[in-house]
């Protein structure tokens, strides 16, 4: 479905989690103990979470934080990168 948008998904996924409530768990970083955090600032999540073409991710994962609060604002993130800009 995606592929005639231009997804090779050999070169495109690196990986697909499924998780279900309340079996999966986001990792919460902590500067104290994760090198990538101090290093450049750019956490795992931050990465997740840049979309490509109309594909956006949306999840507790793409906020580090494990919660459904996160979850939310997460999908209304992805929905609005999703949008046509207007104006």
């Amino acid at each position: 479905m995606l592929g005639p948008g231009g997804l090779d998904p050999a070169r495109d996924i690196a990986g697909i989690t499924v998780n279900r409530w309340p079996h999966g768990y986001a990792y919460q970083y902590n500067s104290l103990w994760d090198p990538f955090w101090l290093e450049n600032g750019e956490t795992p999540c931050m990465r997740a979470r840049q979309p490509f073409g109309l594909l956006a991710m949306a999840n507790s994962d793409t906020a580090a934080y494990a919660y459904t609060d996160a979850a939310i604002d997460q999908a209304f993130r992805a929905v609005q990168e999703s949008l046509p800009r207007r104006g």
